[in-house]
């Protein structure tokens, strides 16, 4: 999915909100936020004097993360969130970045992604399926990390072919979506590029991702998809193409 992405000369900030995001998940999202671009700005704010962010501890060093400790505020205040979006802001018009990466299923960050966006800025989130519609949606792209390392275990490690089948906890497959997308870009003898079509699923659907569904490769999930027919054609220039069409009935 690196043709969805903006090149790894771009600049991001990852913010990570550690009362709602597993520790088990840093892994998974500095691996997707490298491969976004470069991460010039990694941030873990938290209560550091609880025994809850002792989790946090031993990764705040191998991978590079700056601690900011964040005292809790009254009852019913979240302050964490409220730090986090505060030097979001700051960063936002002084560090020249080109997006962010904030790592949080919280919805109270719908409204940080959506002002971050406003002024140009990409965003790109972090978290469960819990997380919410708006919060997804106002975002540029959202990576489900619980269904990427229940991939990781249940294949031993990122998987790069079609697995034997998705996790239990797969979300439905968005056939409608996938159909008007080839549609949208097939030519007058029905068949499209998978490029053009990923391209479209991805800015519909920010948190569409193969992986999701058991799949590294978009090809590898259109292959199984009832309605959809794949082929590869050799290129004049070498290599080869895929194309998709819905099939004909």
């Amino acid at each position: 999915m690196a043709d969805q992405l903006p090149g790894a000369t771009a600049k991001l900030a990852l913010l990570i909100d550690a009362d709602n995001v597993r520790a088990d998940f840093l892994p998974i999202i500095i691996r997707e936020a490298s491969t976004i671009g470069r991460v010039v700005i990694r941030r873990v704010y938290g209560h550091f004097a609880s025994s809850a962010m002792n989790q946090w501890q031993p990764l705040l060093h191998s991978h590079a993360l700056t601690p900011v400790h964040v005292p809790p505020a009254a009852v019913g205040k979240n302050a964490t969130d409220m730090k986090l979006a505060i030097e979001a802001m700051d960063m936002l018009h002084e560090k020249g970045l080109d997006g962010f990466c904030i790592a949080s299923s919280d919805s109270d960050f719908t409204t940080l992604a959506s002002r971050i966006r406003e002024d140009g800025l990409a965003v790109y989130g972090f978290g469960e399926q819990k997380s919410t519609k708006p919060y997804v949606a106002a975002c540029d792209r959202f990576f489900y990390c619980d269904l990427l390392l229940a991939e990781e275990r249940q294949t031993g490690g990122p998987a790069k072919t079609a697995s034997k089948a998705p996790a239990k906890s797969a979300p439905r497959l968005p056939r409608d979506e996938i159909f008007a997308a080839i549609e949208d870009v097939s030519g007058d003898d029905g068949w499209a590029h998978l490029g053009p079509v990923g391209t479209i699923l991805f800015k519909r659907m920010p948190d569409f991702d193969p992986r999701n569904f058991g799949f590294r490769k978009l090809v590898d999930l259109m292959e199984t998809v009832a309605g959809v027919e794949v082929k590869r054609v050799d290129l004049e220039a070498g290599g080869k193409a895929v194309m998709i069409r819905l099939k004909v009935k």
